[in-house]
Order: C-alpha cells, then structure tokens, then sequence
C-alpha cells in the first residue's frame, strides 16, 4: 500500500455513477462497515496514546489537535466538546485548524499547504514540553500537519500521528506514536470526509473518554464532571443527582445550587456528609477521583489534610510549583470569565451574599502574607534540625474577608505575596517534599502543605469564576 491509499480508486464503486439511490446508500453503507475493524485494529497504539495523555494532563500538560479541511474540523469538534461533557478547563483539550476558525465553515484549501503556517500555530499556541501534539492527516502528507508536528518535537513536546495511509520516513521519525486506521480507498476516490473522517471521529472520540475516565471524571458510567450551565446540563445534573443518591428532585436541585453546579463535588457532600470546602478537598486529595474519595474519607476518622502522597501522579513537583506560580494569572483569567458570563446575561450569582471579586483576592494576599509564607519561613529556617517537627496552629480559620476592595489591585498584591512564597522554597525541593511539620492536630509533610494551598487557591478561582445557570434557580420552588 502507498502512502496515498486514500486516493487511491475503489474497484467495489467503479460503477456508482450510474446506480440508483437504493444502490449507491447500499455501497456506502458496506464501505462503512470496515471502519470499525479498522479503528480496532488500533487499539493497543490508542491505548498507548491515552496513557501519554494522562501523565500529561497530570504534569499540567495539554493534548491539542492539528489538522486541515475535515481532519482539522474534527479535532476541533472533539476539543470543543471536551469542557460541556467532563467540566474541564476549554485549554485542556485544544485544536488548530489551518486557516483558523474560519476554515470550519468555509473551505481553506491553500492553508493547508503552508508547512510554516502549521509550526507558527504551534508556537503561537505556547506549546511547552508537557503537552502532546497529535497531527490528523488522513493522506498523511499535509504539510501543515507536518510542519506543527516538526515544531511540536523542537520544542520538546509529545507527538502522535492519526493517519488512514501508510506514514512516510517523516512522519515515522517525527511521532511519538503513530494511529493508522487503514480504511482503504474510499467510495469516491479521495473524499476522506467519509471512511477516513469516520475513523478520525471514532479514534479521537476513544481518546479523550478514556482519558477523562482515567482522570476521574467519571464515576460508574456516568459524567459526574458535569457543570450544570445550560438547561439540557442542569437535567442532566439534577437526574445524576437523583439516581446515584435517591434525593427528590428539589434536593438534588439544591444540591446544584449550593455547589454552583458542581455535580461531582454535591455527590461528594452527600455521600461523605461534609460541606463543599471539605468535599473539595477530599476530591483534590484523589486528584479527583469520586470513588476513591468515598472509599477513603467515609471513615469516621478522616484526615482534614491528608491523603495527598498516595494520590494519582505523586510526586510532581515540578507541576505542583507551577501551578503555585501560575495561580495569580488564573485568578485574573477567572475574573474575566465570570464577568463575561455575566455580561452576556445567561448566567447569574449563585450567592448574592458570597464575596465579591475583589474579597476573593484581598483574601488571597492576606492568607498568604499571614498564614503561607510564615510557614514556609518556619519550615526551612533551620534545615540541619533533621526529623524534628514544627507546630503551628491550625490555618483552617483562614483569614477573614477583606472589606470590599479593588479587584485588580487585590490581585497584583497576591501575585506579589505568591513570589516572595515561591522564592522561599529551596530549588531541590524534591530533597524536602517528605519534611513533616504539625498543623492544627495533623501531621503533614511539606507536599501536603503545597497541595493544600494549591487547592485553597483553586476554591477561590471558581468562586470567582462561577455562575449558575438561571435554570437551576428557576426551578428552584418548585
């Protein structure tokens, strides 16, 4: 087989321009039946690309697709329906498309060929080593693919390759795995909109679900990730809801609502009978995980803080940090997500009396002057006291809001206060992840410490983010 196979002529179809309707969907419809086996005869190498996914995703990295005309569009198709299925951030799963967003409704055949084109959107897009890039080329020969895929491997990223032909010398020495779903030529020589399109689909549809069933978001069969934002959403939030724990449908409501709809978190609450602060941070503990946070945190000794070393992908340091780092560019980003959802009029306070935006922040650059970095201080004051243990008080009271406050200047003062935090850390600090100190009447190691201020400020970025959709409180009395 050539590397063109999919212009290759079908000899089973030679005569479909003369058939009749019956006839030519009869055709089409024998041809689509050796999708399926083709995709599966894939599975090991899918599988193989779902485990780089996951560590990925665990190191903070992104899986983003590249491709042109249909490929490109079913990427994008797949990226753009990964935040509604499993509650994920939209620049987890990302998708380039030659000729940008206008490709997906008007034909940009010319862009494809730009292999420059394909590495500038690489770059533009800020792929960093933790990512993975897979390119979608059914022919196997898109320069734009080829050349985002060229850049992807010089800036140290993962590479896949999702073709229906057999790959070049190229694309073998450029990906990191290869996906090759030999559909065989196609019913009209050439229109990979149909065996190869099918395939993609298939392909990238088992990607991304086992990658989110592999990362916790979803418990049994069913997507308890799930943010009620839309009407169809809050249905099926309040339904999960229902049949997992058996409450009415005005409790499941409330349940939504309290949790700005949260579906997961709310079925944590009611099976661990803690309060959302709690239930957040018994997820997070588990990276997530609803079953394992059941089976671990239902005893009637839990742990407030830990459980952290024994969860998925311990430990990543490095991921931890930058995430610590990143915090204040992602309280500001979840500022203007929420005001733009408020803008739009779709989306209303959960709360009218929570905090508002700027409290959120104020709060932040308080707690870490007052309660973060004087630990950290503590911590390493001293590194030759070897196994001895500090105390400190128990930093769940936190520190009380702010009176209202500008929110901008609220954030500059917490990104501030988070740098001088960050910069006490020693640069090993694998060396002292495992260094206990006593918070409150729990021991716990420096990792626990990180994580859980991590944590605290992922609480804060959804407050501020959040907003429940009017569906929910519209059936609020019912």
């Amino acid at each position: 087989m050539g590397p063109r196979l999919t212009e290759a002529r079908n000899p089973r179809t030679a005569s479909i321009d003369r058939a009749d309707s019956a006839t030519i969907v009869h055709l089409i419809q024998a041809e689509d039946r050796a999708v399926p086996e083709a995709a599966g005869s894939q599975a090991a190498a899918i599988a193989r690309v779902v485990d780089d996914v996951v560590e990925r995703f665990r190191r903070g990295g992104r899986l983003l697709y590249v491709g042109a005309g249909t490929s490109g569009r079913l990427g994008v198709l797949d990226a753009t329906e990964c935040p509604p299925t499993f509650g994920v951030q939209p620049d987890l799963v990302r998708a380039i498309i030659a000729g940008g967003p206008g490709a997906l409704v008007r034909s940009a055949e010319g862009a494809e060929d730009s292999r420059t084109g394909g590495a500038e959107a690489v770059r533009e897009l800020g792929v960093k080593p933790a990512d993975l890039v897979l390119g979608i080329a059914t022919s196997g020969t898109t320069p734009y693919v080829l050349g985002a895929l060229d850049e992807a491997a010089a800036l140290g990223a993962g590479t896949a390759f999702l073709g229906c032909a057999e790959p070049s010398d190229e694309v073998v020495g450029l990906a990191d795995h290869l996906i090759l779903p030999l559909v065989g030529p196609e019913v009209i020589a050439g229109s990979t909109r149909l065996k190869a399109g099918t395939a993609t689909k298939l392909v990238l549809n088992t990607i991304t679900t086992a990658a989110m069933i592999r990362t916790g978001r979803v418990y049994e069969n069913l997507m308890v990730d799930l943010r009620a934002r839309s009407a169809k959403l809050v249905d099926r939030g309040i339904r999960i809801l229902r049949t997992l724990t058996g409450e009415s449908g005005r409790e499941a409501r409330h349940a939504l609502i309290r949790t700005g709809g949260a579906v997961k978190t709310a079925l944590a609450m009611h099976a661990l009978d803690v309060d959302r602060a709690l239930a957040e941070r018994y997820l997070d503990c588990v990276d997530g995980f609803l079953g394992l946070a059941i089976e671990r945190f239902s005893g009637a000794e839990r742990p407030y803080y830990g459980g952290y070393p024994e969860a998925p992908g311990w430990p990543d340091s490095a991921a931890l940090l930058e995430r610590l780092r990143a915090a204040p560019a992602r309280l500001v980003d979840a500022r203007a997500e929420g005001a733009a959802a408020d803008a739009e009029g779709h989306c209303v306070p959960a709360d009218p009396t929570s905090w508002t935006p700027g409290q959120h922040a104020a709060h932040l650059a308080a707690f870490e002057r007052e309660a973060v970095r004087p630990r950290l201080e503590r911590w390493f004051e001293d590194p030759g006291q070897g196994e001895r243990v500090r105390a400190f008080d128990d930093w769940r009271a936190g520190v009380a809001p702010a009176a209202e406050t500008d929110f901008e200047a609220a954030a500059e003062a917490f990104a501030a206060a988070r740098a001088a935090t960050v910069a006490v850390i020693p640069g090993a600090v694998d060396a002292v992840l495992t260094q206990r100190a006593r918070i409150g009447d729990e021991t716990v190691t420096l990792y626990q410490f990180l994580r859980g201020v991590a944590q605290h400020d992922a609480a804060h970025e959804e407050r501020i983010r959040e907003r429940v959709h009017p569906a929910l409180l519209a059936g609020e009395n019912a």
